[in-house]
């Protein structure tokens, strides 16, 4: 029963459009009470692949609707959250599959990391990134790479590279432009200083 309305829940959640996220919250709360219910939302040895899935998909939906909604606070939440699922070795996950957006998500966490100025934050993240998935996995991962080249352009104090990666066209997906936004701002603060 708590499955088939999680199922529901997450159809719901993923065929809202931008001009009614405000319904997400509420089927957000409903979803994490089906998966309480089902004993998921922290896992533990006896918990099916299926069902890490299912709340893998669930909290990675409040991540990203979080940052449709500009709600960085929840959206933190969401990711630390997730840190238990995405901890969890290979075999635990068996053929369910690992979660879909965790790459994504993490990107978007070390970009508010950039944007709020916690660089040591930021570099505890990636250096976890680098122990648990390699570098070279790291370096093809278009949602990892974006926060990386913007960090790298705002440490060599290259403002027209901050300029230009957070321009729509390479900005990698729709959630990544809202920090864009906030750090073209800040960024064309900063070149109006000089």
């Amino acid at each position: 029963m708590a499955e088939n309305e999680v199922k529901q829940l997450i159809s719901q959640l993923e065929s809202l459009k931008s001009n009614n996220l405000q319904q997400a919250p509420q089927l957000l709360s409903r979803a994490k009470i089906a998966l309480l219910n089902l004993h998921v939302l922290v896992p533990n040895e006896q918990t099916q692949p299926q069902h890490l899935l299912l709340a893998t998909t669930v909290l990675e939906l409040g991540a990203l609707i979080s940052i449709r909604l500009k709600d960085t606070d929840s959206f933190t939440r969401y990711f630390q959250q997730l840190q238990i699922f995405y901890n969890l070795s290979a075999e635990r996950w068996s053929r369910a599959g690992r979660p879909s957006n965790q790459s994504k998500v993490t990107g978007l966490y070390l970009l508010l990391l950039l944007s709020v100025g916690d660089n040591a934050g930021f570099h505890t993240v990636l250096e976890g990134l680098e122990t648990s998935s390699g570098k070279e996995e790291l370096e093809q991962n278009q949602f990892i790479q974006y926060p990386l080249r913007l960090e790298q352009a705002l440490m060599e104090g290259s403002y027209d590279k901050v300029w230009g990666e957070t321009k729509g066209e390479r900005v990698p997906s729709e959630e990544f432009g809202v920090f864009s936004e906030v750090r073209s701002h800040r960024v064309r603060n900063v070149c109006t200083m000089d």
